[in-house]
């Protein structure tokens, strides 16, 4: 059974979603969907739903990078892999395009495409000793200060050594795979996404000896917020998980799911990094 998950909000994702809707049915596959897809797409009552799409041997996913961070909370901790169309804008885990579907959906059938195993990031809040929120993503973690709020005080361990206190507007705990996303535009590393490692990245710290810092993927790695003078937020993937206060700890580590994607011989990630971020190229002619 093939699973589909559509960007509602781009038109083109969702026009393309109903061709290939009506194509897969023709190769006599069953499809089923999330509500918001399957209404998009039109497809039967009896395909949509949450537990029906539970039931997907693979998820095409129609949009973007963004896409893939949304399907993957479901199709993580049931090992579904996940198959991403990028839909124009060009992305860095997304790999097919759509003139590429059916060839990259026959490779997955005939068992000739490879997997690739994405580790992900679990975040807990523990306030006063009691834990408050958690979530999984497949990219970051994010604490990140509000629009109106000055700059934050925290303290960063790693595992059991002493931690590192410094002001800043936040800080990004990010997976390879979310280490060409909001860690890089903070001025975080490219990690090649099958390597295992955390990726932590201040945002705007007011100090030069806060650095980005490459961990090993087994590091728990412990954020406390030691003063804020207004709204702080923690997210993961890009969707909120809670506003913390004083004295809240958030605990990012290793998740115990790993996001399935399939590759069919695309582009390699040093390809999308030259291609996407100009990589090694003279800009100035």
């Amino acid at each position: 059974m093939v699973g589909l998950y559509v960007t509602v909000g781009k038109p083109a994702a969702v026009a393309f979603g109903r061709q290939a809707a009506a194509i897969l049915r023709r190769k006599g596959l069953d499809l089923c969907a999330d509500p918001a897809s399957g209404d998009a797409l039109g497809l039967p009552a009896e395909c949509i739903g949450q537990e029906r799409l539970a039931q997907a041997d693979i998820i095409v996913t129609l949009g973007g990078d963004g896409t893939i961070l949304s399907a993957a909370a479901l199709a993580a901790p049931l090992g579904i892999p996940i198959l991403g169309v990028h839909m124009g804008q060009f992305g860095f885990i997304a790999e097919a395009h759509p003139d590429s579907l059916e060839q990259h959906l026959e490779a997955f059938l005939d068992g000739r495409a490879h997997i690739e195993e994405r580790m992900m990031l679990n975040c807990e809040v523990v306030r006063e000793g009691v834990r408050v929120a958690a979530a999984e993503s497949l990219n970051d973690v994010v604490l990140t200060k509000g629009s109106m709020t000055r700059m934050l005080r925290m303290s960063t361990a790693f595992g059991d050594h002493p931690p590192m206190e410094f002001p800043a507007d936040g800080v990004v705990v990010a997976t390879p795979t979310g280490s060409t996303a909001y860690a890089l535009s903070a001025g975080g590393p490219l990690v090649e996404p099958t390597v295992h490692a955390l990726v932590v990245v201040p945002i705007c710290a007011h100090t030069l000896a806060a650095r980005p810092l490459v961990t090993p993927a087994d590091m728990d790695v412990g954020i406390t917020v030691l003063q804020a003078s207004g709204e702080v937020v923690l997210s993961a993937d890009s969707l909120e998980v809670c506003r913390l206060t004083a004295g809240d700890r958030v605990l990012v580590r290793r998740s115990a799911f790993t996001t399935r994607i399939v590759s069919c011989g695309g582009p390699s990630f040093y390809g999308k990094v030259r291609r996407r971020l100009l990589w090694g190229e003279r800009l100035n002619g």
